[in-house]
């Protein structure tokens, strides 16, 4: 509750101040740099120590559509830089170690173990952001399929991740003021403006949780069956479907009032089942910051919400298979959260949220009740300026069930928690390439999974190279 009165004063404070005009222009308040190649800048302009997180400076630019309104940065322009975009790839390789507990053996309720480890690569990352015109910004991820990609764990599917296009400072595009960014308008697909961005999260190879816990499916798998839940919607993945966003900053508070509102496809929803949905569902989200944007200085406090519909119905009119985006007879679900980022000295970031998630008991068919779970988790980044090239992270995720979708489960049933601890070095940080040495281990404990419905285990380790170029 106290997290929840601090964020509305800071939105009140906000409010204020953008009614009373005590605000400032953006390009005033900062000199955000662009890309480092286009612009000859280092990457550790944009980005804390150890890629691809960003800090104040790198956050402010991303909200301003990559731009700094100058000539030399436009497609137009015909001087040395030729309207530069900028491309750019990534992965990782290294090797990744796996154990797994509490998987179903040869024996029916009989738990059995499973190890793994391989050295290889992530996956790939072709990447593509820049300017058509002034104000108009794009966004292009791909990734390709490639055979051996997750350290050999099985094909990775090709697929365009994110692509869409951005109008900033829509204000001025209809008339009505000049450019301070507190409307800028984006379609296509994209990564909602999540608490906190798992893309540009400094782990690797572990998720969070309450971005991407389905209620009454076992996270790890391979023990219990658990229920089937067609709402398999996750927070973190990238999703089709329009934007509505603002920046602005705020005298009162030193700091920057922001909001997102989304109306997003539901297409992307049981896909395998129901072929994915026709219906519009929505997120929001907005932010208050207090001394800077909250990243490498200052606090912020945030609210968002999800109301979403799952489709649980193919539609065999609409379309020969699956997956058609023809599914019917929706059934709704919620998610409710607040979050929060603190940071000191420049040095330690430390920031987490706290969700609260519901699925409509019509989205269950056995013994059917409605799913209430909370979770969330909170991470401490610590950058010492003794030991500048060095990122230590860590990390604690949780989810906890408040109430089962299906009336046979125990009450503890797929509760988790994980922890994480991340080292990385970075070898190079420079405005052509990034080199970083990482080091991850996580462990994840999943409540009442395993065949014998004790506890299911999941231990991985991670130790490679990320660089990107």
């Amino acid at each position: 509750m106290r997290v929840m009165r601090v964020f509305i004063v800071g939105v009140v404070l906000a409010v204020i101040g953008i009614l009373s005009g005590i605000v400032q222009d953006v390009r005033d308040a900062q000199a955000i740099p662009a890309f480092a190649r286009k612009y000859d800048f280092a990457c550790s302009v944009c980005h804390v120590p150890s890629f691809p997180k960003l800090n104040d400076f790198g956050n402010l630019f991303r909200d301003h559509g990559y731009q700094l309104g100058t000539d030399q940065e436009l497609p137009t322009f015909e001087g040395l830089t030729k309207g530069y975009w900028p491309v750019s790839f990534r992965t990782t390789v290294g090797y990744q170690l796996q154990t797994k507990s509490g998987l179903t053996g040869l024996v029916s309720g009989q738990d059995t173990r499973a190890t793994s480890g391989s050295f290889g690569f992530t996956g790939l990352d072709v990447l593509s952001f820049g300017i058509l015109a002034r104000d108009i910004t794009f966004g292009i991820v791909y990734t390709p399929g490639l055979h051996s990609a997750g350290f050999n764990t099985g094909t990775s599917d090709s697929n365009l991740e994110s692509a869409f296009i951005k109008l900033d400072n829509l204000q001025r595009f209809i008339g009505l003021g000049d450019n301070n960014y507190l409307m800028n308008f984006r379609v296509g697909k994209f990564e909602l403006d999540l608490p906190f961005s798992e893309k540009r999260s400094p782990t690797l190879n572990t998720t969070f949780l309450v971005y991407h816990y389905t209620a009454g499916s076992p996270f790890i798998g391979g023990g219990a069956a658990g229920v089937t839940n067609p709402n398999d919607f996750g927070l973190g993945d990238n999703h089709a479907g329009a934007e509505l966003a603002g920046i602005k900053p705020t005298a009162l508070t030193n700091g920057y009032f922001r909001y997102s509102l989304n109306a997003i496809s539901n297409s992307d929803i049981n896909e395998a089942g129901s072929g994915g949905g026709r219906a519009l569902q929505f997120y929001g989200h907005v932010t208050q910051s207090f001394g800077g944007y909250g990243v490498v200085s200052g606090q912020r406090v945030g609210l968002y919400g999800m109301y979403g519909r799952a489709p649980t119905t193919f539609n065999a009119a609409g379309c020969a298979a699956p997956p058609c985006g023809t599914g019917e007879n929706s059934h709704t679900f919620s998610r409710m959260g607040i979050d929060a980022s603190a940071t000191w000295g420049g040095q330690v970031n430390v920031f987490g949220t706290w969700m609260f998630a519901k699925d409509s008991r019509n989205l269950f068919v056995t013994n059917p009740q409605e799913a209430r779970w909370n979770g969330g988790f909170i991470e401490a980044d610590y950058n010492p300026i003794a030991l500048p090239k060095w990122l230590f992270i860590y990390r604690y995720d949780w989810i906890t069930n408040s109430h089962r979708p299906d009336s046979t489960l125990v009450g503890n049933f797929n509760n988790l928690q994980g922890h994480t601890v991340a080292i990385r070095y970075n070898f190079m940080f420079t405005n052509r390439t990034d080199i970083a040495w990482h080091l991850e281990y996580n462990h994840l404990s999943d409540r009442r999974t395993a065949a014998s419905l004790g506890d299911q285990h999941q231990n991985t380790m991670l130790v490679g190279f990320d660089f990107a170029l």
